[in-house]
This record gives C-alpha cells, structure tokens and sequence, in this order.
C-alpha cells in the first residue's frame, strides 16, 4: 500500500501545483480575465477620446473664426441676432426650414 501512495502523491502534488497557478492564470489580478477586462476599458476611453477629440477640432475652428484676421463683422452681427432672436423693426426675415 505504501508503494501506492508514493506513485499517487507525485502526480497529485503536480496536479494542484497546475490546478493552483492554472487558477490564478485565469482569475489573478492579472490574469486572462482581468486582460479582458482592461481591453474593454480600453476601447470605452479611446471611444472617450475619439469623443472629445472631435469636439476640441470644432471648437479650435470656432475660435479661429473669432480671429481678427477672419473676423467679418457681417456675419457676427447675423449670428448674435439669431442667438439672441434680435432684428431690426426694418430687417426682412426669411424663415427656413429646419432640417
């Protein structure tokens, strides 16, 4: 019985040794799972970043519009007036449809 055991226990010691880090692979802080888990989060902030890229592009063209050198006083009265909802009592207003 003892020569038994012997065969047994080196098998089973390899066995849990694989079983322990096969367990850690997996589930470790950085494990398999915890790679997947950082890809995704990974591909949520370069959706952020493609985000905010797009939206730092049109604010640097809106504030290049507001430089003197492409500065047309026409067109900045036209856009106060239509932010504000301001016109002339002699101005002719011309309604478009909204898209």
């Amino acid at each position: 019985m003892p020569f038994r055991f012997r065969q047994l226990l080196t098998p089973l010691v390899f066995a849990l040794v694989f079983g322990y880090f096969g367990h850690h692979l997996m589930n470790g802080d950085r494990g398999v799972l915890a790679l997947l888990q950082l890809r995704k989060e990974v591909e949520r902030a370069e959706a952020t970043l493609a985000e905010t890229d797009a939206t730092r592009k049109l604010w640097e063209r809106r504030v290049a519009n507001l430089r003197n050198q492409s500065l047309d006083p026409d067109t900045i009265d036209e856009r106060a007036r239509a932010l504000l909802h301001v016109a002339w009592p002699d101005d002719v207003i011309v309604f478009l449809p909204t898209r």
